[in-house]
């Protein structure tokens, strides 16, 4: 049995997430100020919580209809990766890029939905309302895909000369809106950077250095969900071997 074995507080929870994620995502555009940065869209900020929050959403519309038991979650496969896509942006915007949140605007305040508040209510969420010892070893290597699509995606791009996240989103004065603005900002990049991420730029770091980055991240991911799956198996274990309580 999960920690909390409530659906109604499970559909409360997953609605208010699913409300803070889609807020933030339409933030990060720029449009609540007047002034819409579709750059935005392309930063694996943005992508992977509209991945998390689309989830949360159709989740909380299957837990509200009653069509989910407790502790079982809609499509496990599908909330692994998209738990561990904002886990990632979570990781990458303190340990990588050392983000900072400012509130002088919507799009800026987005960030703190969508670098702190998304991911950590998404990794609570499996912590309490999942039944746990359900992961399987295999999962570590699923959870690679959104990060992985998003790599083939600027690849492509790339490729055919363009750029993700606007060059980082940029602008002239130096301040660019939501998740592009603040991954350039806080990366240093150069205006004419074409790449979304400061460890993504083939253009000054070559592409051997972009591809140890990569394989460096790839096997952080790995190891993260490694752990994880070894935290729920624990907590399998131990809740299998408690006694249950007098009906």
């Amino acid at each position: 049995m999960p920690l909390i074995a409530s659906r109604p507080a499970s559909a409360v929870y997953k609605s208010l997430l699913s409300l803070i994620g889609w807020v933030s995502i339409i933030a990060t555009t720029g449009l609540l100020d007047g002034r819409a940065s579709w750059s935005a869209l392309e930063m694996f900020t943005t992508q992977s919580n509209i991945l998390c929050t689309l989830y949360f959403t159709v989740a909380t519309v299957r837990l509200w209809a009653g069509r989910d038991a407790v502790g079982q979650p809609f499509a496990p496969v599908v909330k692994g990766i998209a738990t561990m896509a904002v886990t990632i942006t979570f990781l990458v915007a303190w340990l990588v890029l050392h983000m900072s949140v400012s509130f002088g605007s919507a799009a800026d305040a987005s960030l703190l939905g969508l670098h702190v508040v998304v991911p950590l209510m998404a990794v609570a969420d499996w912590v309490l309302f999942d039944a746990p010892g359900r992961l399987r070893w295999r999962d570590a290597l699923l959870w690679l895909i959104a990060p992985m699509l998003y790599l083939v995606e600027f690849a492509v791009v790339l490729a055919a000369g363009g750029s993700l996240g606007g060059g980082a989103g940029i602008a002239p004065d130096g301040a660019g809106a939501g998740a592009a603005g603040a991954a350039g900002a806080a990366g240093g990049m150069a205006r004419t950077s074409r790449a979304p991420y400061p460890f993504l730029d083939v253009d000054s770091l070559g592409v051997g250095q972009v591809v140890l980055n990569v394989a460096a991240l790839a096997a952080g991911i790995v190891v993260l969900g490694l752990a994880a799956i070894a935290l729920d198996r624990w907590r399998g274990r131990r809740a299998a071997g408690s006694p249950q309580p007098a009906q």
